[in-house]
């Protein structure tokens, strides 16, 4: 089985016979042709996956066949362009790179330089394409999603109009309405029989309902599981006339992600006193064999309690639960599950998630605390497929140099927290214990 269609273009015949052995002998099928007018003819009939391409020809220079084939659409635009040359010249390889070249190899050709080059630009190449499928894929079924809930958004709202002063499973007093999202609405309530004030969380009508319960009942089960001061406590579920509730503690407050919205960035050693208990809280959820899976500052909620402000992490409604017999996803198969810009490597490439996945995202959370700042520098309208090429292939901003003066231990922290390899990022507790040498 080849291993990619290649496209060789060289106008020496000693060249072109060695490249394009070389290219045969690993497995490639090669199209190879000796000008730049018999490469474009070919091009029109046929679009290989990458191009070799001489700098140095006597019809057209390869750096202007470069920028002819670039300007031919955007299926060859994408294609990417090896130069091959002789020179060494800085100055000379830059032009090619502005052409539209993506690497170059060096003549004489080393078998082993041209394969590995060759391997790398494919595997990125194909990268690219396979994100950019996603992307679209996830693009049309988030429009699908949005007609499917505007025609049950009105029904919602005849139900929620309805609910306050309503009496759930004659326990449960509806109040008044604190919030709605994508999955639900939260009112204020009084649980009867204890006398005590509590949220009660309601399901929104969903197009596909057993994916919406699935959810839903992850979220009551994993919540149920973590014990811990930071992780919302939920006192019951239920169903009233066929909608599902849940019955959970109230929280005075305000998110993490208003609180960053309106001071873009924290003290040091407040970030340190949020995060703490954050993982602290997934520490005790990894513990319980339950991964949240959306850690972000929409997430994180800064509660005001009697006896002072605790920090709380909210919405375990995509959580994993490791020990799930039937292992039923909660989102549709294809579809990303979580937050690409706090997601882990390994969690974007479609990877089950364990703990470090909660700990990747925590040190992106941790990062835009300390510098109000994502990780990674993107362009200011979001794109799915550049959010993940980014997290899977480079590196992330300089911590230093974005936040002057902070604690080397607490920077370094964060750059193991943010390892590509999660083997080589620290537990939860590990996070936990030393974040608290910060607070």
């Amino acid at each position: 089985m080849s291993l990619g269609t290649l496209l060789a273009v060289d106008d020496t015949p000693e060249n072109l016979v060695l490249l394009v052995g070389i290219l045969e002998r690993a497995g490639y099928e090669v199209r190879a042709v000796n000008s730049a007018a018999r490469a474009l003819r070919l091009l029109e009939r046929e679009i290989p996956e990458l191009i070799l391409l001489d700098i140095e020809m006597p019809d057209v220079d390869g750096i202007d066949l470069c920028r002819q084939i670039k300007a031919r659409g955007p299926a060859l635009a994408a294609v990417p362009v090896l130069f091959v040359t002789a020179m060494h010249d800085l100055d000379h390889r830059l032009r090619g790179f502005e052409a539209g070249g993506v690497d170059y190899v060096t003549k004489p050709f080393e078998e082993a330089e041209v394969l590995a080059r060759v391997a790398t630009q494919l595997r990125v190449h194909r990268l690219q394409r396979d994100l950019e499928r996603r992307n679209a894929e996830l693009l049309a079924a988030q429009e699908r999603l949005l007609r499917e809930q505007q025609r049950t958004a009105e029904v919602f709202s005849t139900v929620a109009t309805l609910l306050p002063g309503r009496l759930l499973d004659d326990a449960y007093r509806v109040e008044t309405l604190i919030g709605s999202g994508g999955f639900g609405s939260v009112y204020r309530g009084t649980d009867l029989r204890l006398d005590r004030a509590v949220a009660i969380k309601v399901l929104r009508p969903m197009g596909r309902e057993s994916e919406a319960l699935a959810r839903f009942r992850r979220e009551g089960i994993a919540s149920c599981r973590v014990r811990h001061a930071s992780a919302v406590e939920v006192f019951a579920a239920g169903y009233w006339q066929g909608v599902p509730y849940l019955v959970m503690e109230l929280l005075d407050g305000e998110t993490l992600a208003a609180r960053l919205g309106r001071e873009r960035k924290l003290p040091p050693r407040e970030a340190a006193a949020i995060a703490g208990p954050v993982a602290a809280a997934l520490d005790a959820a990894h513990a319980a064999r339950v991964v949240h899976r959306d850690v972000k500052p929409d997430n994180v909620f800064l509660h005001r309690s009697p006896a002072g402000p605790v920090v709380k992490v909210l919405d375990f409604g995509i959580a994993r639960l490791l020990d799930d017999e039937d292992g039923a996803p909660v989102t549709r198969t294809g579809h990303l599950v979580g937050t690409p810009e706090y997601m882990a490597p390994e969690q974007l490439m479609g990877e089950a998630p364990d703990a470090s996945a909660d700990v990747y995202a925590l040190g992106v959370v941790l990062f835009r605390m300390l510098t109000g700042e994502q990780v990674f520098e993107q362009q200011e309208r979001f794109d799915l497929a550049e959010t993940v090429l980014l997290h899977l292939t480079s590196r992330p901003r300089d911590l230093a140099s974005l936040a002057p003066g902070l604690d080397a231990g607490l920077a370094a922290l964060v750059g193991r927290m943010l390892a590509r390899r999660p083997s080589t990022r620290p537990s939860a507790r590990e996070v936990a214990d030393q974040l608290a040498a910060f607070e």
